[in-house]
């Protein structure tokens, strides 16, 4: 976020990355509830998780121009 972006951009992103935070509690949370399938969980949790960066990633870059 140093590179990329305005400063209202930051502004509006980071609270963002702050609720991730308390998401991934969640996660871990419900992840040690074995008979709620919390492996399961995990898993498809991951992988939704990665295919979501993969897609979104390219785009990000091609519309946040990089600050010199």
């Amino acid at each position: 976020m140093q590179r990329r972006g305005s400063e209202n951009l930051r502004h509006f992103l980071l609270p963002g990355f702050c609720a991730g935070l308390t998401t991934f509690s969640a996660v871990a949370g419900l992840t040690l509830e074995p008979n709620e399938g919390g492996q399961l969980f995990l898993f498809h949790n991951v992988i939704f998780s990665m295919f979501i960066i993969l897609l979104v990633l390219p785009i990000a870059r091609k519309v946040i121009p990089v600050r010199s």
